[in-house]
């Protein structure tokens, strides 16, 4: 049997997305981030192929504070046991090196075991617990909000930083997990994810990572939670997104309350987010 693992090219595309119609059924969004993984320079999308046929796929990216986010690990129900998954692991821990990235991390339900099996094996551990909620936006929703966007880096991060503590130095955007830093807040901004209303001393950071047309991510609030959260549905309603979502540290009563209060639903189960420092 021969196992190849090599960088994903653009003519993977309809197999890489076949690949995770049957690993993760139920999570599926390979067909909108294609153009963005095949076109990273500075991570690593790479697909494995036993005797010639593609059947497992992981992505390797850089974040904003230098560290490697793990995502995207596929491999087809009939290929597991193969050892795909730990040569992704190595191939990741050996880019790592080259870059001189000091830190991975990864996300899983909590209880995927497998798949947390895997990191731990590779040693990554527990590094939180999230809760996740969500609701349907509705596409009429309109409401008079005094939020500014917040442009200049230095006024976001002089906004942002302390308020990172209260989120547990956690903030997660389409389910990626940002440590609280600098280089984030700089990244939030220049990318209008960040913003003010003065009148009320309320802040906001919302979009999305990728699937911005389908997903709207709350990925912090701080002042009043009402005023925050009736911005952010206006702002899926004027940009026709579907759904907004926002996860959270699991002991965060305080934000969990005001979500459910605005009628967020709690996600089916928590997630996990595992890291080694390297």
């Amino acid at each position: 049997m021969e196992i190849v693992l090599r960088k994903a090219i653009p003519g993977d595309k309809e197999k890489v997305i076949w690949v995770e119609s049957l690993s993760t059924p139920n999570l599926n969004y390979v067909e909108h981030v294609w153009g963005m993984f095949i076109s990273d320079k500075e991570g690593d999308w790479s697909v494995e192929e036993v005797d010639g046929e593609l059947v497992a796929c992981g992505k390797y990216s850089i974040l904003p504070d230098g560290s490697a986010w793990l995502e995207t690990l596929r491999v087809i129900p009939q290929r597991q046991g193969l050892g795909l998954g730990k040569r992704l692991y190595e191939h990741w821990l050996e880019l790592s090196k080259e870059k001189g990235v000091k830190t991975m991390r990864m996300y899983t339900g909590v209880n995927n075991d497998v798949s947390a099996g895997l990191a731990r094996r590779y040693g990554l551990s527990l590094a939180g617990t999230f809760h996740g909620v969500k609701m349907k936006s509705s596409l009429d929703h309109e409401v008079d909000a005094n939020f500014e966007s917040v442009l200049d880096v230095s006024e976001a991060r002089e906004i942002l930083m302390p308020l990172g503590k209260k989120w547990g130095g956690w903030m997660v955007m389409n389910r990626t997990f940002y440590r609280w830093s600098s280089e984030l807040c700089d990244w939030l901004t220049l990318r209008g994810m960040v913003f003010e209303d003065k009148e009320s001393e309320s802040v906001i950071v919302s979009g999305a990572r990728f699937m911005k047309n389908h997903q709207l991510h709350i990925g912090l609030f701080d002042g009043d939670p009402m005023k925050c959260l009736e911005f952010a549905h206006n702002r899926a309603s004027e940009n026709g997104v579907g759904s907004i979502h926002c996860l959270y540290p699991h002991d965060k009563d305080v934000i969990e309350k005001a979500l459910l209060s605005y009628g967020f639903e709690l996600e089916s189960s928590p997630f996990i987010v595992m890291e080694i420092n390297l």
